[in-house]
This record gives C-alpha cells, sequence and structure tokens, in this order.
C-alpha cells in the first residue's frame, strides 16, 4: 500500500500508538491534531488512502473539515473513517458523508482491517 493513511484527532497519545501499530503493519501514517491542520497537510500535497477522523477536536472539528473537504474537489474524493466516542458518533458519521464508523476507543485490528478496507477500494467518481 503505497498512500498514507491521514489520522486527525486531538488525542496525541491515541494517535502515536496508532501511527506505530500502523508502521508496525506496513502503512504510512501520518497525524493532525484538528481538521485546520489536517487541511493545510493535504493542500500541502498530501495525497492519503483514507483520513480516520475524530469528530470532537478544538479548532475546525470534524463537521467544520468535512464541509471544506466536500468543497474542495482535489479533496473531496478521499474516503474518510469516522473514529469517535460521542454517543451519537455514528449518526453524526452518516450526517458526515463518511465511508465508514468506529467507536472508541477502537480496537487496533478493526481499525486496520477499516483502513485495508476503504485503502483497496477504488475512488469514487467525482
Amino acid at each position: 500500500m503505497a498512500c498514507p493513511v491521514l489520522l486527525v484527532d486531538d488525542d496525541t497519545d491515541s494517535v502515536e500508538a496508532f501511527v506505530l501499530f500502523l508502521h508496525f503493519h506496513g502503512l504510512d501514517a501520518i497525524s493532525a491534531k484538528d481538521g485546520e491542520q489536517a487541511l493545510q497537510i493535504l493542500r500541502g500535497g498530501l495525497a492519503p488512502c483514507v483520513i480516520v477522523l475524530d469528530l470532537m477536536m478544538p479548532g475546525k472539528d470534524a463537521f467544520a473539515f468535512r464541509s471544506e473537504q466536500l468543497a474542495d474537489p482535489s479533496l473531496a474524493a478521499t474516503p474518510v473513517i469516522v473514529c469517535s466516542g460521542a454517543f451519537d458518533g455514528r449518526a453524526a458519521a452518516e450526517r458526515l458523508g463518511a465511508a465508514d464508523f468506529i467507536a472508541k476507543p477502537a480496537e487496533p485490528q478493526a481499525l486496520l482491517r477499516l483502513i485495508k478496507l476503504h485503502c483497496a477500494a477504488p475512488a469514487a467518481s467525482t
């Protein structure tokens, strides 16, 4: 798998653990602490195969991030997996048009399966 995974979450300990876990499994992973930093990384040229997105973050949250992502044709087709502990996380993921949802605390193997599933899927046509 050549393209990286972008993890967007303000929980730095969890993100660091998942980055190490993904690296161990042969995947490149980049992290962003909020939606604004994620957009900067994407607009800087990163082309991830999937974005793992927390819902609630200080600064630009998942809703603001996703709104800008979908409005930008060069970013809109990248699938998003919402990973959240919010009580209505699955419903929020549906409202965001996310490709998938996983509840926090996410079991690493389950998240890895979702990442591989969506990285292997052909990109949506725009």
